[in-house]
């Protein structure tokens, strides 16, 4: 009975050991197949879960797969809805944080500017209106932020008033033309001064007197009598237009800037780099030389009042106040851009002042509401400067120049000319290695700074061009761009 037992015992062991092996085995065998399909079920749950709009999930899961080109898309895509997700419901910093993570995938760059936006409206909502006013002003052009940004303006202006009359007088005058601003200065003015005529009381509280307003009138005739965008500089090349609408350049003509010989009909000409671009009087452009960036993709433009070039690209402004581009940069900013009275550019930057005075900037190196207010507004590389009605100009950033009546200004990659209103040329270097002399002409009519070169057209319609003339850029002198009986173009 015993050795019975025992036997079968030894069979229960055996069996039992068998039936473990098996089971392990069985158990590994499950485990490798499921670790072989595991990828597939993953994607198969991860894909479901974008389907279904679970971006989080679908993240998570996608996260945890071989990241091949296909998978890295399907990320992206969740972590955009994911994004998304988070500016729908309002929280705009998260959504900002998420999308910049998302580099140039889809529109992500334009959502963050979106939930800049929000930013923006939440803290004009809030009553921060200063707080507002500089977000809305850092998206300068985008949606409807211009007028938003004037919109914190009045309304800090309007708080003001309640405390300090003066203050808001002076904070309603420097919104120019927005809503109306005007009207409520001059009532401010007129209140504060006991004066009926709205012009006297306005000029009792900016403290001009009679003689500043006689100098001011001297600066905008003179200011008044100079040829607009008769003269231009790019790298290695110099242009002019003629007083008979006809174009004249030298300098390197590689690229066929200097090609504009047949041009006609012009009423103001500019220039990048290595293109050249005129404006015709019936508001259409033409463009000629280096086009790789479709900055000479002028043909279709009509409209236009004015031009203005940067390196790579050609901005026009069109008779309704907005502007058009073409070139090398996308400048989603000046879509937004309106109300624009004037235009600028140089090297990477495009700049406008609009009806209010507000001082607009494709960049953000040389956006600066200093430059606010100003009759004209040029930039280059990094910055910009503006010309102001009482003949001062102004920089963004800390240099400024020592100029108190210029009635012209250019800004180049190496300084500002500008001419005063005697005729003689103002110059404002910022390295003395790169300083022209142009202190001996003393009847300036225009000035076009460059970056290696620089030119002035004299009263008798001459070009006086400087610097290096490795190409023949400074071959100008027997250009006449002026109207010999009228000294006008």
């Amino acid at each position: 009975m015993a050795k019975t037992k025992r036997a079968l015992s030894k069979a229960f062991v055996r069996r039992t050991v068998i039936l473990s092996t098996l089971l392990m085995a069985l158990l590994v065998l499950t485990g490798l197949l499921y670790w072989k399909k595991r990828p597939q079920l993953l994607r198969e749950r991860a894909d479901a879960a974008l389907a279904a709009g679970q971006y989080a999930a679908a993240a998570s899961l996608y996260e945890k797969l071989e990241q091949t080109d296909e998978v890295a898309q399907q990320l992206l895509a969740a972590q955009y809805g994911s994004a998304q997700e988070l500016l729908d419901a309002g929280k705009f910093a998260e959504a900002e944080t998420a999308f910049s993570g998302l580099g140039a995938y889809a529109d992500a760059r334009e959502k963050i500017l979106a939930c800049r936006y929000g930013l923006a409206e939440k803290a004009y909502r809030d009553g921060d209106y200063a707080d507002a006013k500089t977000q809305f002003y850092a998206l300068s052009g985008y949606g409807d932020a211009l007028t938003r940004y004037n919109d914190c303006r009045y309304a800090i202006a309007s708080e003001t008033e309640q405390t300090d009359p003066e203050a808001a007088f002076t904070l309603f005058r420097e919104l120019g033309g927005f809503s109306d601003a005007k009207a409520q200065a001059e009532r401010i003015a007129i209140a504060l001064t006991g004066m009926n005529d709205p012009e006297n009381a306005v000029n009792r509280m900016l403290g001009v007197s009679e003689e500043e307003i006689l100098e001011r009138d001297r600066l905008k005739t003179a200011r008044e009598a100079l040829p607009v965008q008769v003269l231009a500089v790019g790298f290695y090349h110099t242009v002019g237009r003629r007083a008979d609408g006809t174009a004249v350049a030298a300098g390197r003509n590689q690229e066929g800037q200097c090609n504009v010989s047949d041009w006609n009909n012009l009423v103001a000409i500019d220039c990048g780099a290595y293109h050249t671009v005129g404006l015709r009087k019936d508001g259409t452009a033409v463009a000629t030389g280096r086009d790789l960036e479709g900055q000479c993709r002028v043909q279709d433009w009509s409209g236009l009042v004015a031009i203005a070039c940067t390196d790579y690209d050609t901005i026009g402004l069109k008779a309704d106040g907005t502007v058009v581009h073409t070139g090398f940069h996308s400048y989603p900013e000046l879509a937004g851009w309106t109300d624009v009275v004037s235009i600028g550019g140089g090297s990477y930057a495009a700049v406008a002042l609009t009806g209010a005075g507000q001082a607009l900037s494709s960049h953000t190196s040389s956006r600066s509401e200093l430059l606010s207010g100003a009759i004209l507004l040029d930039a280059s590389t990094g910055y910009a400067a503006a010309l102001r009605e009482d003949g001062l100009v102004v920089m963004s950033g800390s240099e400024q120049p020592d100029w108190t009546d210029a009635i012209a200004l250019s800004v180049g990659s190496t300084g500002l000319l500008g001419i005063d209103a005697e005729g003689k040329v103002l110059a404002h270097w910022f390295r003395t290695r790169d300083a022209l002399d142009f202190s001996d002409i003393v009847d300036a009519r225009a000035v076009a700074a460059g970056g290696t070169h620089s030119a002035v057209l004299k009263a008798d319609g001459t070009v006086i061009a400087r610097g290096s003339n490795a190409y023949g850029e400074c071959d100008t002198a027997a250009w006449r761009l002026l109207d010999p009986a009228t000294g006008r173009d």
